[in-house]
C-alpha cells in the first residue's frame, strides 16, 4: 500500500470551519422518512439528524482531521456525516483491515480516530494545515491495483451526488439494497445520492449470495441494487429472479 506523507503541520493552530456538505447538513428536512435500515433497525431522517448533530458537537467547532474506521452500520454513517456537515476532513478506511488502519494512522497523524460512535480525540485542536476545500480522502485502486488516497472537496461530493441523482430514476420512497462497502467510493455514492433525495439505504455487510441479504431486501421492500461486475456474476449463480423482492425496480 502506498500512502502519502503527513499533511503539513500547523502546531495546533485552529482553522476556520468549512461550510460542510449540503446533503449531510440538510437531513432534518426529510423528517420522519426512512433514511437507514440496519439489522432490522429503521432510522428516520429526523433520528439520523439527531445522531449527526450529537456527533458533530463532540467533534467540535475547530476543523480537525478525522480518521474513520468505516463499517456498514448506522454509527459509522452518523460519524461520517457529522464530519462532512461540520467541515472536518475525513479519511475513510476499512474497519475490517487493521493493517490499513494502522498504516494510514501512522502516515497521516489524524487529530481524531473514530470507530462507530467512539471518538479517540488525540488532541483538542489540529496539528495540520487543512486546505479550506478539503472534505474527504478516499482510497481507490488504479490500474496497478495499488491504493491511493484521493482528495475530494465538499463541492466535489455534493455535485457528484446531484449528477447521479439527476440521471437515475431516484424517488424519495426508494430503498437501495447496499452490499458494496462504505469505505469504497461506489458504496458511498449510493449513500450520498439517496440522502440527497430523502430516500433510504438498506445497510448490510452480507454478500448478494447470502440469503439473509435478500430476506432483508424483501422484508423492507428494496427498490434498487448497485453493483460491480463481480456482483452480477454472483447474482447469475443464485438467480436474481428467485431471490429479489417484487419491489425491485432497477439495477
Amino acid at each position: 500500500m502506498s500512502i502519502a506523507p503527513h499533511l503539513p503541520h500547523r502546531s495546533g493552530t485552529p482553522t476556520a470551519p468549512a461550510p460542510g456538505v449540503g446533503f449531510a447538513r440538510d437531513l432534518a428536512g426529510w423528517g420522519g422518512r426512512r433514511a437507514l435500515v440496519s439489522e432490522g433497525r429503521v432510522v428516520s431522517y429526523a433520528d439520523l439528524a439527531g445522531l449527526v448533530a450529537e456527533r458533530a458537537e463532540r467533534l467540535g467547532p475547530v476543523r480537525r482531521l478525522v480518521l474513520l474506521e468505516m463499517a456498514s452500520d448506522v454509527d459509522s454513517v452518523a460519524t461520517y456525516l457529522a464530519a462532512l456537515a461540520g467541515g472536518h476532513p475525513v479519511v475513510v478506511v476499512d474497519a475490517a483491515r487493521p493493517d490499513v488502519v494502522a498504516a494510514t494512522r501512522a502516515a497521516y497523524d489524524p487529530d481524531v480516530v473514530a470507530r462507530g460512535d467512539a471518538l479517540d480525540e488525540r488532541r483538542p485542536g489540529t496539528a495540520h494545515d487543512l486546505h479550506p476545500d478539503l472534505a474527504a480522502l478516499l482510497s481507490t485502486s488504479g490500474s496497478t491495483g495499488s491504493p491511493r488516497l484521493v482528495r475530494l472537496s465538499a463541492g466535489n461530493l455534493q455535485a457528484n451526488a446531484e449528477s447521479i441523482a439527476a440521471y437515475l430514476p431516484l424517488r424519495d420512497d426508494d430503498l437501495a439494497a447496499l452490499s458494496l462497502p462504505l469505505h469504497y467510493c461506489y458504496g458511498l455514492s449510493v449513500l450520498h445520492t439517496h440522502l440527497l433525495r430523502g430516500a433510504g439505504v438498506l445497510l448490510s455487510d452480507a454478500s448478494v449470495v447470502d440469503p439473509c441479504f435478500w430476506a432483508a431486501a424483501r422484508e423492507h421492500g428494496a427498490t434498487s441494487l448497485a453493483g460491480v461486475p463481480h456482483t452480477f456474476e454472483l447474482l447469475e449463480r443464485v438467480g436474481l429472479d428467485e431471490v429479489s423482492p417484487t419491489t425491485l425496480r432497477y439495477l
